[in-house]
């Protein structure tokens, strides 16, 4: 009896720091985000000279402060109705954005990027890989549409977690009119099923207790987070897109979902691509879907 009780004892001090891996991560701070970027070459810093920005701050639907920039190019080449909202990876920061931020720049758009909860200079105490994200992302939408007027056009471009909550936030605002997912996954407790097996060379079924810990501390359950559930119903046009090397979010994941939705979509997937390094591998493709599909509807 007593080694039944420390096996168990053993197994939920294991789940309880696996939770810790999801929820309480280690993250990047602004600064070295901003650092990162500019040693992997995803930051061009000539260009970011000519661009105007601000720092502003959103009051969460949950009592934290969402750490915002506002990036603005020439005024003669404002498109002042058109809004790009950018979110970032797992871990990162709003300046791993900046990559993205140059392709809607250049095409006249505001680009707004922010911290997670969690992450960043935002607060919050856990991360939630989308289900919390989601309300903060409709926070920042509001913001938009109180400041530029009830006409703006806005797209939702994420990359990662990022991607998999602008997916997640179709499911409670239909307001933007496409959305662009980068190395999103389908579902939370998939992914993490995988990455188990791939880097942990454990049994999937930890996956459950893992969960009910997660919603213990946390307050909700892996189940929660799975956008292909949203992307199966949701009528607003999604352009998926992923690397062909990408272990980290299997490419099946983006497959899946482009079979699932319904309608309006495209995909793009890049050639030697591991995970978030799909622009990075084909900078000119990879800005060619992109324009393609925004300004088909926006």
């Amino acid at each position: 009896m007593r080694r039944i009780f420390h096996g168990f004892f053993i197994m939920i001090v294991g789940c309880w720091r696996l939770s810790n891996l999801v929820i309480k991560p280690r993250k990047l701070s602004c600064d070295t985000a901003l650092k990162l970027e500019e040693k992997r070459g995803r930051y061009n810093k000539e260009f970011y000279k000519t661009v105007n920005s601000s720092n502003f701050h959103i009051r969460s639907n949950f009592g934290y402060d969402i750490s915002c920039v506002m990036l603005e190019p020439k005024k003669e080449n404002l498109e002042k109705d058109k809004v790009a909202i950018l979110c970032h990876g797992f871990t990162h920061a709003k300046y791993g954005c900046l990559i993205y931020g140059e392709i809607y720049l250049k095409m006249g758009y505001r680009v707004i990027i922010y911290d997670h909860c969690n992450h960043g200079s935002s607060g919050g105490c856990y991360t939630s890989m989308g289900h919390y994200e989601k309300h903060d992302l409709k926070k920042v939408v509001d913001w938009c549409y109180n400041n530029f007027g009830p006409d703006c056009r806005i797209v939702t471009h994420g990359e990662s977690m990022g991607g998999a909550t602008v997916l997640l936030h179709l499911a409670i605002d239909n307001r933007v009119k496409c959305v662009v997912a980068d190395c999103a996954y389908s579902d939370l407790s998939l992914l993490l099923e995988h990455q188990l097996k791939v880097y942990y060379h454990l049994p999937k079924f930890i996956i459950k207790i893992e969960s009910l810990i997660t919603y213990l501390r946390a307050g909700f359950w892996y189940s929660d987070v799975s956008p292909i559930k949203v992307v199966s119903k949701t009528k607003t046009p999604i352009l998926f897109i992923h690397g062909k090397k990408d272990r980290y979010v299997p490419t099946y994941m983006t497959k899946d979902m482009y079979k699932s939705k319904k309608g309006k979509k495209a995909i793009y997937l890049v050639a030697r691509a591991k995970h978030a390094q799909s622009f990075v591998k084909n900078r000119i493709g990879y800005e060619e879907k992109v324009k393609k599909f925004v300004n088909k509807y926006i």
